[in-house]
């Protein structure tokens, strides 16, 4: 079974030496490699070259490094599947990394199950040398994991979802703000997805110590850009919500999306007209308070 190991960077020149590493280090030999440089300023790609030449350079023929222009995470990783040839897929920031055995456990996983989605454990490595496992609980059915998600009552994360290449279709909404775009993409991904199944093992190691992730940004910032991508997948889907992923979640996202326009952003009432309707009373009222 051919996997595709999709790495997106830029501006990570103090991590992408301890990433790169553990992606070109797996045990399990039938990988290609596709690094997304994403526009990097820094040394990041003189780094990664250096590794390759110096360390891996018997792997070559299996690592693709793709240069494109900064456009942001989502469109960096839509980038990497563009080349991505492998039956199933798997995704690492380039400030994080993987346990060496990841995709061995994962493919033996997909052997023993069938499942067209294997998720797993991930372990937020904080300062000082403190770990904290996130863990998702077991579904039974993917439509269900993927609602949780969409409801923030699981885990959202893509890095942690060993996934079939082919439910990546073109009829997915590609966010491109880069804020909860994880939530966005994985949610679509399950519900498409005929089994799911949970490898109970942190494999994925998430950097909570890196000032500059995106994922640092002001409080007001992150609600905002979030609140803009949850409504993009609404306004994708909002013709034939019934039948889409949003079926059970669209007026979370929409009441969601409004608190955000009521505690950070009153002009996205006015972006998206519909926005304090659909949201309710409440919403209505400061609506016409906030945009006099």
């Amino acid at each position: 079974m051919k996997v595709s190991l999709i790495v997106p960077f830029y501006g990570v020149e103090k991590y992408i030496a301890e990433c790169a590493e553990s992606v070109l280090s797996q045990t399990y030999s039938d990988i290609e490699f596709i690094f997304v440089d994403d526009g990097s300023t820094d040394r990041s790609l003189d780094i990664l070259n250096n590794l390759i030449d110096n360390k891996f350079a018997g792997k070559k023929s299996q690592i693709s490094i793709i240069r494109k222009s900064n456009g942001g995470l989502p469109q960096a990783r839509k980038t990497g599947l563009a080349a991505a040839t492998g039956e199933y897929i798997m995704h690492v920031d380039s400030d994080d990394w993987i346990d060496t055995r990841a995709v061995e456990k994962l493919v033996s996983k997909v052997e023993e199950t069938g499942a067209d989605v294997v998720y797993y454990y991930v372990a937020k490595e904080k300062s000082g040398g403190r770990t904290h496992i996130a863990k998702d609980r077991e579904y039974s059915d993917p439509k269900a994991f993927s609602n949780d998600i969409l409801h923030y009552r699981a885990h959202g994360y893509l890095c942690n979802k060993f996934m079939k290449r082919t439910l990546y279709t073109e009829g997915l909404f590609y966010p491109v703000i880069s804020m909860h775009e994880d939530v966005v993409l994985s949610s679509q991904l399950l519900f498409h997805a005929e089994k799911a199944v949970l490898l109970p093992e942190p494999l994925y190691h998430y950097r909570r110590n890196n000032p500059s992730a995106s994922t640092r940004g002001k409080r007001k910032n992150r609600h905002i850009a979030s609140a803009r991508n949850l409504l993009s997948l609404y306004e994708f889907y909002k013709d034939d919500i019934p039948s889409s992923p949003l079926a059970s979640s669209w007026k979370y996202i929409i009441r969601r999306a409004a608190k955000a326009a009521v505690e950070y952003d009153p002009t996205l009432f006015k972006e998206y007209p519909y926005l304090a309707e659909k949201a309710g009373l409440v919403y209505r009222l400061c609506e016409r308070i906030l945009c006099k």
